[in-house]
């Protein structure tokens, strides 16, 4: 897999304010991004947590703890999911 390294700067006040060192900034920033591009769709929840550093299912648990909805359904699409149940179910 190719990659990329993005930097930027950061003053040391800021970093004083947040109380953080360099490493759990990143890995902070890194975890906000994720969520955000997962939020708006830009990435899938495997692309999402590939970019946060983690796993699928540690990335699902902390969107579990931040209120964040993993699988949005709209209703046409909600009606084919139970459509479908229906018909395993009335298999014999």
């Amino acid at each position: 897999m190719n990659t990329e390294t993005v930097s930027f700067e950061i003053s040391q006040a800021i970093l004083a304010s947040l109380k953080v060192g360099t490493v759990e900034l990143a890995r902070n920033i890194r975890l906000l991004a994720a969520i955000a591009y997962f939020r708006e769709k830009k990435l899938s929840l495997g692309k999402a947590a590939e970019f946060a550093g983690m796993g699928r299912l540690d990335f699902m648990d902390i969107l579990s703890d931040k209120g964040i909805v993993l699988f949005d359904y709209d209703e046409s699409m909600l009606v084919g999911e139970l459509e479908g149940i229906d018909q395993l179910n009335s298999i014999p």
